[in-house]
C-alpha cells in the first residue's frame, strides 16, 4: 500500500518523489505536477490533523540536498 502524503488530493509519497525526480524543486512545482496541497482539506482528512506541506517540504529537502 502506498504511503499517502496529501490526504485531501490522495497523493502518495511515491508520486511526490517522482515529481522531484522529474524536476520539481519547490512546493509550487509539486502542486502543479501532482495536485498535492491544493484542496486545503488535509487538516480535517489527515490522521495527523495537519497540512501536508510539512511532509512535502521534508521530501523536497531530503531529495534535493542529496
Amino acid at each position: 500500500m502506498a504511503e499517502t502524503v496529501c490526504w485531501c488530493s490522495n497523493i502518495s509519497k511515491k508520486s511526490i518523489i517522482e515529481a522531484i525526480q522529474n524536476g520539481a524543486v519547490s512546493i509550487d512545482d509539486i502542486r502543479k505536477m501532482t495536485g498535492a496541497c491544493t484542496l486545503g482539506r488535509c487538516k480535517e482528512m489527515s490522521p495527523r490533523k495537519r497540512c501536508c506541506s510539512k511532509e512535502i517540504m521534508q521530501l523536497l529537502n531530503s531529495y534535493i540536498s542529496s
